[in-house]
Formats: structure tokens, sequence, C-alpha cells
């Protein structure tokens, strides 16, 4: 690992995402952290760095890093609002049963009060409403993983979501921080979906109720101020 020790701290916090909101936040000490850091980066390099140095880099990438990028990111939150969906299940299949659920999805969707169908490289995800679930699976004939229990907390969000980064990852470390697990996340245009044991959701909600309350009063945003109009929580939605 080589390279000037501005450049070696700003890579070495860049892949610590905890330490970044930390930087945000201005809740870190930069004396404390010039010390870890040069030990670490000595490790790393064989060399030693100066600590002064360091803490240089440490106060310009905070600079950079804090400020208009947070503040853009607590408004988009700020503007958004919360629905939930409870009894979901979610159903994982192996990649050679994809067109089967594709035509699945298709079948309920329109009737189901809750689906999602999510796609990556070598499995699909099915996320539907638990009461659709029995014919879902026995139409689908072969499943890896079924999870029953789940909820669906969903952030209905502004347009400025869609070019706003950091916004999905301020959430997730949000809940994370508060010893919350994600099941599924889904991003769907202004819809964030997090899906979750159902025993963490009255509480997910509750703190990101009271998140985005705190956002509102710190950024003067009312509840009115998202002006796209969005489907309800109990409208269909297709990943």
């Amino acid at each position: 690992m080589e390279g000037s020790t501005a450049s070696l701290v700003k890579s070495y916090v860049s892949n610590d995402p905890m330490l970044v909101e930390c930087i945000k936040m201005g809740i870190v000490n930069y004396s404390a952290l010039a010390r870890r850091l040069a030990a670490e980066l000595e490790e790393l390099t064989g060399k030693k760095h100066s600590i002064v140095a360091i803490k240089m880099a440490l106060v310009r990438m905070a600079e950079s890093i804090s400020g208009e990028s947070v503040e853009s990111v607590e408004k988009v939150v700020a503007a958004s609002t919360l629905a939930v969906q409870d009894y979901i299940s979610v159903i994982t299949v192996p990649r050679e049963s994809i067109v089967r659920a594709l035509r699945i999805v298709a079948k309920y969707g329109e009737a189901s009060r809750f689906i999602q169908f999510v796609q990556s490289l070598r499995t699909a995800t099915i996320i539907v409403a638990s009461e659709d679930k029995p014919r879902i699976v026995e139409d689908l004939g072969r499943s890896i993983e079924i999870i029953d229990g789940q909820s669906a907390v969903i952030l209905v969000s502004p347009k400025g979501i869609v070019t706003t980064p950091g916004v999905i990852a301020y959430i997730t470390g949000f809940l994370a921080k508060n010893g919350i697990n994600i099941t599924q996340v889904i991003s769907c245009y202004v819809d964030t979906i997090l899906v979750l044991d159902s025993s963490d959701a009255s509480r997910a909600y509750t703190l990101l109720h009271q998140l985005i309350q705190r956002l509102r009063q710190k950024h003067s945003i009312q509840r009115e101020a998202r002006s796209e109009p969005v489907e309800g929580p109990h409208s269909p939605h297709k990943g």
C-alpha cells in the first residue's frame, strides 16, 4: 500500500462507512483518530507517518465530505413518509426457476396486497403478502428458502432520492446502529422497501418516524413538502 499520507488516509477512511458517518456528524476526536491511524498505516506500509500530517489530512477530508452532502441526504429523508405492510413472506428460488417465477408474479401481481420480484445472478426472490404464499409456492414447485414472519417498512421519498447519493446508506446505517437487521432492501423509483423481521417492524417504524420528525424540524420542512404524488401503501408494488 503506497502513496502520500493524505491519499492513504483518504483510502483508509473511505473504506470504513461507520467512520465516514461519524466524521460527517462531527463527533470524531481527530487527534485520537490520527494516533490510531498512524499505527495502522505504519503496519500496512512499513513506514512511519506523521501524526500531525494524518490529523491535517483528516480535517481536510472532513471539510470535503461534510456539509452540503449530508444536508441534501437529510432533506430527502425529512421530506419522506412511511408506510408498513405486515404479514410478508420471502421466497427465494434458483436460477432455473426465474422464468416461472416471473410468470407467477405477473399472474398474481394485480390482485396481491403486496408483491415484489428481485433477480440476482444465481437466484430470484419473491416478496409477497403471506396470504398469497401457499398458491405461489405450489405454482413454483421448487424453492431454496422461505422466510415467514416478515414486514415491509416503506419509505416514500421525493424525486430527489434518485439523484442524491447516500440516502439508502443513511437509512440502513441508522437502523443497523440501532440493532435492527434488514432481510431485504429494494429500491423502486422513489420507494425504499425495507423487509425485516416482524418483531423489529414496530421499533424500526418508530425510530424512522422520530428521525424524520427531527430532520423536518432541523431543516424546517413541513409534512406537505413532498409534492410528487405516490401510490398508497396498499397499492401493489412491483420491483
